[in-house]
């Protein structure tokens, strides 16, 4: 092998996980919805619970479409399937423009709740399986680079959409004006996200990379087999409960502010702003700590965390620094959650079929997305926040028990 050969692929790779950033960016974008909620309850009367309802039915379907994309990809290659999302994207939100006529959730339900989360679904399946076959020496590092663009473009785009889009604008121009955005990153990412052209990777690592002395696998696991092993399923129960309060937690955390500790609106944002934005800066320091002492181990140490905050949260966060401070937390342990499961799927059940293992994982935050509305129900019978935080905090130390156990298993099998 040459020395032009050798460099070409260690500088091709990392071209891939720049594609995989701005899709997933485009789906972060796509995602930052709360900055609408308030225009719509203004301008055509609806009920929060009418102006998040495109949410929540994006959510599920976004986790739902990550099954067929994770498959599809394996049929007609990346490049078609992140194009189609292109074309799906830009007729979601040129289709939601049109609510400004119609002024009727369902039409946004279909518009942007069912196309868009098609579209994301079939794009963002693209960038772990991608990824994960160019990085067998440092998967965590490498996922964790690409996916972290969900979580920042909500974070960097929503104050644009309050403060510049939708009042010049409006709904209908913000929504063609992100549809335009997002058509063109898309396109640009497929001609970027792709999967290596030989086993060049495979040859110089190894079949598999597997860190913190877990056991080794040697072959890769198709979908249907993977649904009959013990290890996917608690591995799927952990996933849905160590995210269940993450997502709950966008839809109260500015209330809680308001409400318990008497905070301003500016004010109750704060400790949200801090949420999104460790949400998505922690995910490559995530990656990189798991290549060194292994997904499971970080995973146990900020899950704790996480459930600790959970649980004193009601009780004892009582000030904006400590409230913001609580956040940060909480936004690394979803950072955490979404950059290292795939890689935990990976180190699993292989690399061939990814895309749709994980699809079929990460269906668990598809259900995990009925923790939105929950909480709100939750709070609106007692009018107290401690019910739906104590649940999250239940919830996630049952997933971090659950995640010791796999650990153990591991520990414990032949190698």
């Amino acid at each position: 092998m040459t020395k032009a050969s050798e460099r070409s692929p260690w500088k091709q790779r990392w071209i891939v996980v720049l594609g995989g950033f701005l899709l997933a960016m485009v789906g972060g974008l796509s995602y930052s919805w709360g900055v609408f909620v308030e225009p719509m309850q203004t301008q055509f009367g609806w009920t929060k619970s009418d102006a998040t309802l495109p949410l929540s039915v994006f959510m599920v379907v976004f986790a739902i479409m990550m099954i067929p994309g994770g498959r599809m990809q394996e049929k007609i290659g990346l490049k078609k399937q992140i194009r189609l999302g292109a074309f799906l994207f830009l007729l979601a939100y040129v289709l939601s423009a049109f609510v400004h006529f119609t002024t009727n959730k369902w039409w946004l339900v279909f518009s942007y709740g069912v196309l868009g989360g098609i579209s994301c679904g079939v794009t963002y399946s693209c960038i772990a399986p991608a990824i994960r076959r160019w990085f067998p020496d440092k998967p965590g590092l490498a996922v964790s680079l690409g996916v972290m663009g969900f979580g920042l473009a909500s974070t960097f785009f929503a104050p644009f959409k309050a403060r510049v889009a939708l009042p010049y604008l409006g709904i209908a121009g913000t929504f063609l004006l992100i549809g335009g955005i997002t058509f063109v990153i898309t396109w640009i990412s497929s001609n970027l996200v792709r999967f290596p052209e030989d086993d060049w990777f495979t040859h110089l690592f190894g079949t598999m990379h597997l860190t913190g002395h877990t056991s080794s696998i040697m072959e890769d696991v198709r979908p249907r087999q993977m649904l009959r092993e013990k290890l996917f399923w608690f591995t799927w129960l952990s996933f849905l409960f160590v995210v269940f309060g993450s997502l709950m937690l966008i839809g109260i955390l500015p209330s809680f502010g308001r409400e318990a500790l008497n905070l301003t609106a500016a004010q109750a944002a704060i400790p949200l702003s801090f949420f999104a934005l460790t949400n998505g800066l922690s995910r490559p320091m995530a990656g990189f700590l798991s290549d060194r002492i292994g997904s499971l181990q970080l995973m146990l140490i900020v899950y704790t965390l996480q459930t600790a905050v959970y649980l004193v949260l009601p009780f004892y966060i009582n000030t904006l620094p400590l409230l913001s401070a609580a956040g940060v937390i909480l936004g690394i342990g979803i950072g955490v959650t979404l950059a290292l499961f795939p890689v935990l799927t990976s180190e699993f059940f292989g690399v061939s079929h990814l895309g749709m293992n994980y699809g079929l994982l990460f269906s668990a935050y598809g259900f995990g997305a009925l923790a939105i509305p929950l909480g709100t129900w939750m709070h609106s019978l007692g009018k107290s926040y401690t019910p739906p935080l104590l649940l999250a905090g239940i919830l996630s130390g049952a997933g971090t028990i659950i995640l010791a156990c796999i650990l153990l298993f591991l520990r414990k099998r032949p190698h």
